[in-house]
């Protein structure tokens, strides 16, 4: 196994939670990043129904260095609006 030693190759990890309606979007707005150098990990989860229907999916994207924009979907079925928590986390390595 290789040793990294004092030197860690990431940068910084900004972490969070925000919620979307479906067909909705929200943006989060972070600490400057180098797009080039960095990645989103995320998950989510519904929330609640506020209708009736089978779930939702969502998505999560990079738009600028400093924003974060989640979106909202649904799927076949779905009535009402369906909000989700979105767990994400961005990491930039030097």
């Amino acid at each position: 196994m290789a040793v990294l030693g004092s030197t860690s190759p990431i940068k910084s990890i900004q972490r969070g939670v925000t919620s979307a309606a479906s067909n909705g979007t929200a943006n989060v707005t972070i600490n400057e990043v180098d797009l080039d150098k960095s990645f989103i990990s995320w998950t989510s989860r519904n929330g609640y129904i506020n209708g009736d229907g089978p779930g939702i999916s969502n998505g999560a994207s990079l738009t600028t260095s400093t924003n974060l924009k989640i979106w909202g979907g649904w799927s076949y079925g779905l009535t009402g609006d369906v909000y989700s928590f979105t767990y994400w986390e961005v990491v930039e390595y030097v």
